[in-house]
C-alpha cells in the first residue's frame, strides 16, 4: 500500500482512524493531531473525543489482560514490561494505600512513566474498575491537551514559515520535542514510583 493511498485512507476516515491509531500508538498520533488541527484537517473536538477513545479502550485491555491473564503474562511477557512477581506483591501494597496517586500520576506523567505496567497490575489486584476508569479519564484528558497542544504549537511554526528546509527543521525539531516529553515522562513515573515505594517501606 503506498504512502498516498494511507493519505487518501485517512482523509476519508478521519476520526474513527484516529481512534484505531491511537489504540496503538497514543502520544505520536495525538502530536500528529495537533499538527493536523492547526493545518485545518482535522477538528479540535471530534479529535480530541476520537483519541481519547482510542486510548482508553487500550487502557481497559490492559486492565483485563491483568485480570484474566495476571500470573500467566508475568510469567511469559512480564520481563518485556519490567513486571515481576516481586514487584506485583509490593505493588499490591503500594495499590491500596495510593492506588488513586498511582493511577492518575501515570496517565498524565506522558502516560509512559508507569503508565503499562500500572494498567496491568491495576487489573491483577482486581482494583475496582470504576474508579480505574475515572481516574483513567482524568488524566487521558489532561494527557491528551498537552500531546493535541505541543502539536497545535509546531503546527503554527510550519505554517508560519515558507521554506522547505525550515518546514523540515520544525517537523525534526517537533520528532526531538516528542521524545525528550516521553522520557522526562517515564523520568518523573521512576521518581513517583520511588516515593511511593519509599513511603511505604517507612509506613
Amino acid at each position: 500500500m503506498s504512502v498516498s493511498t494511507v493519505i487518501a485512507i485517512f482523509l476519508q476516515y478521519k476520526y474513527p482512524a484516529l481512534v484505531v491509531l491511537s489504540f496503538f500508538e497514543g502520544p505520536y498520533v495525538m502530536m500528529m493531531s495537533g499538527f493536523l488541527i492547526k493545518l485545518g484537517i482535522l477538528a479540535f473536538i471530534p479529535a480530541f473525543i476520537a483519541l481519547s477513545i482510542g486510548d482508553i479502550v487500550a487502557d481497559c485491555v490492559w486492565y483485563y489482560v491483568g485480570y484474566f491473564f495476571g500470573n500467566k503474562f508475568v510469567k511469559l511477557f512480564g520481563r518485556i514490561f519490567d513486571i515481576t512477581n516481586e514487584s506485583i506483591e509490593s505493588a499490591k501494597q503500594l495499590f491500596s494505600e495510593h492506588r488513586k496517586k498511582i493511577l492518575f500520576g501515570s496517565k498524565v506523567t506522558a502516560g509512559f512513566g508507569l503508565s503499562l505496567a500500572t494498567l496491568i497490575t491495576a487489573g491483577i489486584v482486581e482494583a475496582p474498575f470504576g474508579e480505574y476508569m475515572v481516574l483513567n479519564l482524568l488524566g487521558q484528558m489532561v494527557w491528551t491537551a498537552v500531546m493535541l497542544s505541543v502539536g497545535y504549537f509546531f503546527g503554527n511554526l510550519y505554517v508560519v514559515i515558507d521554506s522547505v528546509f525550515g518546514k523540515i527543521f520544525i517537523i525534526v525539531i517537533a520528532l526531538i520535542a516528542l521524545y525528550l516529553l516521553l522520557r522526562l515522562g517515564k523520568h518523573l513515573g521512576r521518581k513517583a514510583k520511588e516515593g511511593l515505594t519509599n513511603k511505604a517501606k517507612v509506613l
